[in-house]
Parts: C-alpha cells; structure tokens; sequence
C-alpha cells in the first residue's frame, strides 16, 4: 500500500480499521488500574509477543467487547470509584508529609542562615546550607586592553 493511501487511511475514520483488542496500557489510559484489571476481566483474551523489547513478558490483550461490557456494569462503576477515592486520599496524604518535612527543616535552615540564633535546634542532624561556587562568568578577570604592550 502506497504511503499516501496509509495516510489517508490514519485520516478517514470509516476507512481506519477497527480495534479489536486492548492492552494493559491501553486500559490504563481508559481509567482502569492493574487490581481492577486482574478482578473484573481476569486473564487476557490474546498473549503476543512484546514488539518493543524481545525478551520482555509478552503484552496481554483483552477483547474490546468484554471491556465495554465490563465498563458498563455496575460492579465497574463502584470500584472505579474507589479507586478515583483512593487515588485522591493517597495524593492529598504526600502532599501532607511533604508540607510537614518542609515546616520541620525550615527552623534549621533559618538557623543555619543566622549562625549566632538561639532559636536553633538541638536535637537532630543538622542542615547546612552553602552558596553555590561563582560562575566562570562571576569571577574578576583582569583584562589587557588592546593598547598595552604585553
């Protein structure tokens, strides 16, 4: 096939052909998760091997039909979610300890930066804060003009 009719093909939706399997990837990017994937579809429909890497575990697909069934089931619908739940639980609880471990280091680097400060803790490692070295460009270089002898 000449390549203008491939692209042709790639443009015309009644012409492209239609997918009949999904892989892993493809499920993740409609939403599912890995449990979801192993407790509402189970095992795959096809097992072909990884066209990207040889020795890779071959890619597992499943059948679009049984993916669109299972998608508009009920079962679907509550452990999606969950997971939706879950997913904004486990993001909200980083974002929690990252705040924590930023409020706890910002008495030390304030110590650090007023090195005579009483305020600085006693206990626990301390955090030294250094300026970085001058750039090339920072250093003072002394220049010759053009009219001076060497």
């Amino acid at each position: 096939m000449p390549t203008d009719e491939r692209d042709q093909d790639q443009r015309d939706p009644k012409r492209r052909a239609r997918r009949t399997h999904l892989s892993a990837a493809g499920l993740r990017a409609r939403g599912w998760t890995a449990g979801m994937i192993r407790r509402l579809l189970g095992e795959p429909d096809l097992r072909r091997a990884n066209p990207y890497l040889r020795t890779a575990p071959p890619i597992r697909l499943y059948s679009v039909e049984r993916v669109e069934a299972v998608e508009r089931s009920e079962e679907f619908r509550a452990v999606a979610a969950a997971a939706v739940r879950r997913s904004g639980a486990v993001r909200e609880a980083a974002l929690r300890r990252r705040r924590a471990v930023r409020e706890a280091a910002l008495p030390r680097l304030r110590a650090v930066d007023r090195p005579g400060a009483v305020d600085r803790p006693r206990s626990g490692p301390e955090i030294q804060v250094r300026s970085p070295p001058p750039a090339p460009d920072d250093r003072k270089v002394a220049r010759r003009s053009s009219q001076e002898p060497p």
